[in-house]
């Protein structure tokens, strides 16, 4: 689950501390500032030469290098280094720009909104493996511009690499052959169709990512929380102890776990906006080197928003985000909905209820009136909601 609340398409730093203010100095000379500014701007190119080099992950280009020169200095190939780094033109490169060597460790740089589990899922690696490696005293507190060296990345242990950024002129098929697999296997990594028209600077996934199925129109799920019963579920989704036990199959009804998903009777995952419009616009970019976790549904401004399945809402306010509500639903997930124009209902919800009306809020203020939705399983994974939505709104 993202960490902060203001996070979706959001879009802050995940704990940046706020500071106070501090007096300002008196102002310099226009030529005291330019060699203040050339000083700082020489230190902080040997910090991050320094750090490429500690960390043996990134080469800096200086004027004169090649992609060969960079190769053989790393005792490498020109197809692989334009391979890690997603290098659409081999002969192309700039000075300054920072190229990933492979099989190294990375360097990530944390960009506003990041978060140690996006970042761990996008390399392949794991929260822990990059709190070690960088010492980290705390998960959640990292900041904008932060350098953080995540171990063994460079070859995902040998596997294929996680992402391809899509290039002009590339489609499904071109992109399956050049990662050796088939057009269905990176459609389906990616919850789109065979058929899908892809953008160029879309983040597609080459593995299989984390997935859900909706349940059927006749049955909805449950996970148990602590302190349910089975008479408690039975009223709440209106139906009888016997009808829960025949759905679920239990031998005894009065041993039910916390964390189990029990099959109830109820309605199936509805759409978030009747009658909005969408495309699958998962994987678009972002600023920040970010990219779009959710799909926007465009719809009227005012238009209704409703609870996609029953659960819990809070309502969220933020600068970002806007006016957000945040679903933590009975089948175990979290559905989010971001820049709406008003709040709806609050507290324990059917799906159905109404939860706010689509909008512009926040830093969508001035756009095309939409609800930016996400889906969020096992607590920290986001999903493309693509699947679903065409399942319940056309």
């Amino acid at each position: 689950m993202p960490a902060l609340k203001d996070a979706p398409d959001g879009e802050i730093a995940a704990g940046a501390p706020d500071h106070a203010p501090t007096p300002e100095p008196e102002p310099a000379s226009p030529r005291t500032t330019l060699r203040r500014g050339a000083r700082a701007a020489f230190a902080f190119a040997i910090l991050v030469l320094s750090v490429a080099i500690s960390a043996g992950a990134v080469h800096v280009v200086t004027p004169g290098e090649s992609l060969a020169v960079i190769a053989a200095k790393h005792n490498t190939t020109v197809a692989a280094l334009a391979e890690t780094n997603s290098l659409a033109n081999p002969d192309l490169i700039l000075v300054g720009q920072q190229l990933t060597i492979p099989g190294s460790e990375r360097v990530h740089v944390v960009a506003r909104g990041d978060s140690v589990g996006e970042i761990a899922r996008t390399y392949g690696s794991s929260v822990a493996a990059i709190v070690n490696a960088n010492g980290l005293r705390n998960a959640n507190l990292i900041k904008i511009g932060q350098q953080l060296v995540i171990p063994g990345s460079g070859t995902n242990g040998g596997a294929a690499p996680l992402y391809h950024l899509v290039q002009r002129g590339e489609s499904l098929a071109t992109i399956a052959a050049k990662h050796g697999m088939s057009v269905e296997a990176l459609a389906a990594a990616n919850g789109i169709r065979t058929n899908s028209v892809i953008y160029e600077g879309t983040r597609l996934r080459l593995s299989p990512g984390p997935s859900y199925d909706a349940p059927a129109a006749s049955s909805a799920m449950h996970v148990v929380a602590a302190g349910e019963s089975l008479g408690e579920l039975a009223a709440r989704y209106d139906t009888t102890i016997s009808r829960l036990v025949e759905l679920n199959s239990l031998p005894n009804p009065n041993l039910i776990r916390i964390g189990q998903r029990l099959v109830v009777p109820g309605g199936a995952f509805q759409c978030p906006v009747p009658g909005g419009s969408f495309f699958n616009d998962w994987g678009f970019p972002r600023s920040g080197g970010r990219f779009h976790q959710g799909n926007d549904i465009f719809a009227s401004n005012g238009s209704q928003v409703v609870a996609p399945v029953s659960g819990r809402v809070e309502q969220i306010s933020g600068t970002r985000g806007g006016l957000q509500f945040w679903l933590y639903g009975d089948d175990g997930n979290l559905y989010i909905g971001t820049h709406m124009s008003s709040f709806g209902a609050t507290g324990r919800v059917s799906a159905g209820t109404v939860v706010g009306g689509v909008g512009d809020s926040g830093n969508a203020r001035g756009s095309r009136p939409h609800l930016h939705f996400e889906v969020v399983i096992n607590g920290e994974d986001n999903i493309n909601p693509y699947p679903l939505l065409v399942a319940a709104c056309r």
